[in-house]
């Protein structure tokens, strides 16, 4: 079980299946909700690779508008379903069960995101993504990478590298579109 940190739904516990998912460690998820600030709240979300579906949840908490999970595996997404239910976030969120690169390929230019993260299992890490991500970013809005910390960041066609952190074992990238403003 993992615990949101903040928010309307401040220490409710929602539940993680550790077969199908690597869950983010307490101080990488502080340190991103610290970065992030103010732009949560309003925000539109899209959570790639979403696993238990915490750090859409977190946003959820934290006053995002909407969240869209988007999670291959059938038993991660049934738990962010559970998850959002007992939360009672529903109303403000959508789960598709497919691949990343597919809802990324459906929703192209049909609805834009302020926040994006993109937290790929370590043995698929791939910067592609975020570059096709970038058609579906609002022109201020931000991708949050993950990668092992041992991995160097990467340039990403149509994004630039706006802040890099590390927490021990993770790795994080933020990106934003190259015309926007810092």
């Amino acid at each position: 079980m993992l615990r949101i940190q903040s928010g309307t739904a401040k220490k409710a516990k929602i539940k993680v299946n550790r077969e199908t998912t690597r869950p983010l460690t307490n101080i990488a998820k502080s340190a991103i909700f610290s970065i992030l600030g103010d732009r949560i709240a309003g925000s539109e979300v899209l959570d790639l690779y979403a696993g238990s579906g915490a750090l859409g949840i977190e946003s959820l908490s934290r006053g995002a508008k909407s969240v869209e999970f988007v999670e291959f595996s059938k038993k991660a997404a049934d738990v962010i379903k559970e998850n959002v239910f007992k939360l009672r976030f529903d109303g403000r969120s959508q789960i598709h069960n497919m691949p990343a690169e597919i809802y990324i390929r459906k929703n192209k230019d049909k609805k834009y995101f302020n926040i994006i993260y993109i937290f790929q299992p370590y043995d698929v890490t791939n910067e592609n993504i975020a570059s096709q991500s970038s058609r579906i970013l609002s022109q201020d809005g931000i991708i949050i990478f993950e990668r092992e910390s041992k991995r160097q960041p990467k340039e990403v066609k149509n994004l630039r590298i706006v802040d890099v952190r590390k927490y021990g074992k993770v790795g994080l990238t933020f990106y934003q579109k190259m015309n926007a403003a810092v």
